[in-house]
């Protein structure tokens, strides 16, 4: 039995053998969940009393003072609970195993997945009490999907992750084939007559592993009767939102939200509706897919046997858009970097979508109830904090907090260079045969060496967006939000403001996605009159002003390190035919 000093006690609910901590007090905005697995399965966490209610113990929700948010990532899955000062007063995860069936591929057991989703909502909820609880918003990772039967709500496949690479060869394929090129050239006369950014961005249209449309394909050219079961409307598609929404509402709502949708690469941002034309360009029938609703408002209702009462759920947006939206990033202009398990920065243009001609996508934030649509242009690298991981792996560290402290305990890298590459470099570069690895190597390069150029290539992989979005933007870039578990990083951080010119602000909490999704399930559920409503509540932690005097010195490591990924690229394809 365990105190929650809210008046009540709280019997853990787990079995005996499963690894969870609870404490009676935490600070709700210290960020301590940060995005790296902890070594434990899974733990709850519980705040104060006085963490709940606002300075004059009233409550803007009416008589129900908290918004639960779920948070499904790539390695963890995680609950938290919101009070009306947009602080966490409790909190549990779940680890998610990833699974490797054959080299490639990586998978989620969905109905596993779905348990550990059950579980930390069940952990958090009995915390404050399902009665106290104005409704629940859902964040997820994008690009992991599903197929399942529209009968029996059983799944076809285990979910195919966004890391997941079995369509590489497909890719490959469409990107290089005779009417992809048709395509493109068609784009840019039609550009040519028009303007439109629409067909700018179809002039440029490259397909990437990790949007869903090549490994949709893949599996329905590779499970067998696939095209019977569609034929006779058994077969569902839908990205982890949809799945998760489906399964919470016990499948009385079949949706996906425009933010999730958009990331596909089967949605026109600009007609905002699924593309029938990407469709029918790539043989996929469009019997099989959700229909689409704004981020916030109705998504039905939470089963009372998930967490002992109808929960309204209102709010399912991406993780991206939510990070921005819980960071105060509202207004055009705004620019959000993100450091987790890859990096992805998100510039708020408003509402319209914008096109580029550099691998930078037009994507949904999140779109509101009244039907406004925050757009965001976007740029992701696949290789960050799996770079931070693998380097601890391979014995340069033994935990990634010490590598700021290593990387500072010398001047610079050396003249080492090292390219985070594992699945290849995104945009500008966009290369997917490039490889990862260090050069310039020298008898007296140390340890230190090593992990300095390991943190250095992570702030030049930022900055190489940021240009890229700073030519292509067409709009003035304000300063930045920095989050995810690497931005506890200070070196990678720091060097990435001194880069940018840009002042980076760390807020005391790195669970800006959690946050952004309560804020929106509040807008959703009426409680909030705008996406804004709690900005003015966001404690910063710090701000990393830009540093003039050592800008010139890591431009030129920054020069050399682009020279170190030009060799490392096309390099699977030099090899291609000959193994």
């Amino acid at each position: 039995m365990v105190h929650s000093n809210l008046g009540f006690d709280v019997e853990p609910t787990v079995d005996e053998n499963s690894n969870v901590s609870r404490s009676s007090s935490i600070n709700s905005s210290s960020g301590s969940i940060n995005d790296f697995p902890n070594e434990r399965n899974s733990f709850t966490k519980i705040a104060h009393e006085d963490e709940m209610e606002n300075s004059s113990g009233q409550s803007s929700f009416g008589t129900k003072k908290f918004i639960a948010s779920l948070d499904v990532g790539t390695t963890i899955i995680r609950c938290f609970i919101f009070n009306t000062n947009a602080e966490i007063c409790a909190s549990a995860e779940e680890r998610v195993e990833l699974l490797h069936p054959e080299p490639g591929h990586i998978e989620m057991d969905p109905e596993e997945t779905w348990n550990k989703c059950q579980l930390v909502i069940q952990k958090t909820v009995e915390c404050v009490g399902a009665e106290n609880i104005t409704s629940i918003g859902v964040c997820t990772q994008r690009g992991t999907f599903l197929l399942w039967d529209a009968v029996t709500g059983k799944p076809f496949h285990n979910l195919i992750t966004w890391k997941d690479l079995r369509a590489d060869a497909l890719v490959k394929h469409w990107n290089k084939c005779f009417q992809m090129n048709c395509l493109r050239r068609g784009s840019r006369f039609l550009h040519f007559l028009t303007g439109s950014d629409r067909f700018l961005a179809s002039s440029v249209l490259t397909f990437m592993n990790a949007q869903v449309v090549m490994r949709l394909k893949w599996v329905l050219e590779n499970i067998a009767e696939m095209d019977k079961l569609i034929a006779g409307g058994r077969v569902r598609f839908g990205t982890l939102d949809t799945w998760i929404v489906h399964k919470l509402t016990q499948g009385k709502v079949y949706a996906s939200d425009y933010s999730n949708a958009s990331a596909t690469a089967m949605f026109d941002p600009f007609l905002k509706e699924w593309s029938s034309f990407v469709l029918r360009f790539l043989g996929i029938p469009n019997l099989i897919f959700p229909e689409l609703r704004p981020s916030c408002g109705d998504w039905g209702t939470c089963h009372p046997s998930v967490c002992g009462a109808a929960l309204p759920i209102t709010a399912v947006v991406s993780d991206q858009g939510a990070s921005l939206a819980g960071g105060g990033g509202h207004s055009r202009g705004h620019l959000k970097i993100t450091l987790g398990t890859g990096a992805f920065m998100n510039l708020n243009t408003g509402e319209q979508p914008l096109a580029t001609v550099c691998g930078i996508y037009p994507v949904v934030g999140w779109q509101e109830p009244k039907g406004r649509v925050v757009f965001m242009a976007e740029a992701s690298a696949l290789d960050v904090g799996t770079v931070m991981e693998w380097g601890q792996r391979v014995g340069l560290y033994t935990d990634v907090t010490e590598t700021a402290a290593i990387g500072a305990s010398v001047p610079d890298s050396g003249g080492v260079y090292f390219v985070p590459a594992f699945q290849g470099l995104q945009a500008p570069v966009n290369d997917s045969t490039a490889t990862c690895g260090f050069m310039g190597i020298k008898a007296v390069t140390t340890r230190a060496h090593l992990v300095r150029a390991l943190l250095d290539s992570l702030s030049f992989l930022v900055y190489q967006m940021f240009e890229a979005m700073l030519d292509e933007a067409r709009q003035p870039l304000l300063d930045a939000r920095v989050d995810g578990g690497v931005s506890r990083n200070e070196l990678i951080v720091q060097q990435i403001a001194t880069l940018t010119q840009r002042r980076l602000t760390r807020y005391t909490t790195t669970q800006l996605s959690a946050q952004g999704t309560a804020v929106l399930a509040g807008l959703g559920a009426g409680v909030h009159k705008s996406a804004s409503a709690v900005d003015a509540l966001l404690v910063v932690e710090r701000v990393f002003e830009p540093e003039a005097s050592e800008r010139p010195r890591l431009l030129l490591h920054y020069a050399r390190w682009k020279k170190t990924c030009a060799r490392f690229g096309a390099w699977t394809s030099s090899f291609e035919g000959q193994l």
